[in-house]
C-alpha cells in the first residue's frame, strides 16, 4: 500500500511569507496487496524539520480521517489529501511521523481481521530542502506487499512492519501501462538491476502504475500466477525521466501474456 505526501506544485513568490514554505500531504496506495480492504486508523500526522528527534510540527488532518481509511481505494494514481497546505519554516524536512490508533483492520476472503501495528508510530525519513516561498507536495509511499505479514505468534493474525519511502516531486518519475489477460493474475514489478523498487496488482482492466521513481533505466517484470498457466514476461530498457510518465502498454496495445 502507499501513503503519499504527493504532487507537483510550482513555486509562487506571492503564496506565502518570506522564510516560509508551503507543504501539503496526500494519501495514495501502491497497488501491491491482494486483499479486499486495508483500513488505517490515522490519528495524527507531524513533520520534523530537525535532525534530532525534536522539533515536531503538527499537520492538521482532514475530517474524513476521523474514521479509518481504506487505502486500497487510492491505488494506481488515485490520491486523497491528508489535509490542507500548511506553512513551515524554510529548511529541511527530516522526518514525517504517523500516529495510528488501534482500529487498523484488513479484509481477507470477506473476513475482517485485526491488523497489528507495533508501537502505533510510523516514522519516515525524507531529508528534503524547503526553499523560501516554495510550495510543495511530498509523497510517502508504503509498499503494502512487503509491509503486511502473517503474524506467526502473538495476539494478531496480521502485523504491519512498514516498508516505506518518501519522496518529493524531484524524484517523481512514473511508469504506467496495461497487461492482459486478467486470467493470468499477473503481479507487476519495477526493477533496477536486482532491486525491486515497486510492486503492483493491476486493476480489472489491466491498468497499473508506479510513482516516485528516480530518473534511470528500469525493467518491468510481469509475473503470472503459477496456477494460471501463463508465462512470465519482462520489458527491459524502460527509461524514466523526472516529471514524466513512461507508458509500458496502453489500453489499445497492452502487454499480453501467453501460455
Amino acid at each position: 500500500m502507499r501513503i503519499a505526501i504527493n504532487g507537483l506544485f510550482k513555486k509562487d513568490s506571492n503564496s506565502n511569507t518570506g522564510g516560509q514554505a508551503k507543504v501539503q500531504l496526500v494519501l495514495t496506495d501502491a497497488p501491491g496487496l491482494n486483499y479486499e480492504a486495508l483500513y488505517l486508523d490515522i490519528k495524527e500526522v507531524s513533520i520534523n524539520n530537525s535532525s534530532a528527534d525534536d522539533g515536531w510540527i503538527s499537520y492538521p488532518i482532514a475530517p474524513i480521517f476521523a474514521q479509518p481509511i481504506n487505502i486500497l481505494n487510492y491505488r494506481n494514481g488515485k490520491t486523497i489529501a491528508i489535509g490542507d497546505p500548511v506553512s513551515l519554516p524554510a529548511g529541511k524536512i527530516e522526518q514525517i511521523r504517523l500516529i495510528l490508533g488501534n482500529n487498523n483492520t484488513i479484509v481477507v476472503n470477506g473476513q475482517t481481521e485485526k491488523l497489528t501495528v507495533p508501537s502505533g508510530v510510523v516514522k519516515i525519513n525524507l531529508h528534503h530542502e524547503l526553499l523560501p516561498n516554495g510550495v510543495y507536495k511530498i509523497w510517502v509511499d508504503f509498499d503494502a506487499a512487503r509491509s503486511v505479514k502473517v503474524h506467526e505468534t502473538g495476539n494478531g493474525k496480521y502485523i504491519m512492519r512498514p516498508v516505506i519511502k518518501a519522496f518529493a516531486d524531484e524524484a517523481n518519475g512514473q511508469i504506467r501501462g496495461y497487461v492482459r489477460p486478467a486470467e493470468a493474475g499477473a503481479w507487476v514489478y519495477a526493477l533496477q538491476g536486482v532491486d525491486t523498487l515497486g510492486s503492483a496488482i493491476p486493476a480489472p482492466d489491466g491498468f497499473y502504475q508506479f510513482v516516485g521513481l528516480t530518473t534511470g533505466t528500469y525493467s518491468v517484470s510481469f509475473d503470472a500466477a503459477d496456477a494460471s498457466g501463463y508465462k512470465d514476461a519482462v520489458v527491459n530498457n524502460v527509461n524514466v525521466v523526472y516529471g514524466q510518465v513512461t507508458d509500458v502498454g496502453t489500453l489499445a496495445t497492452p502487454v499480453v501474456l501467453i501460455k
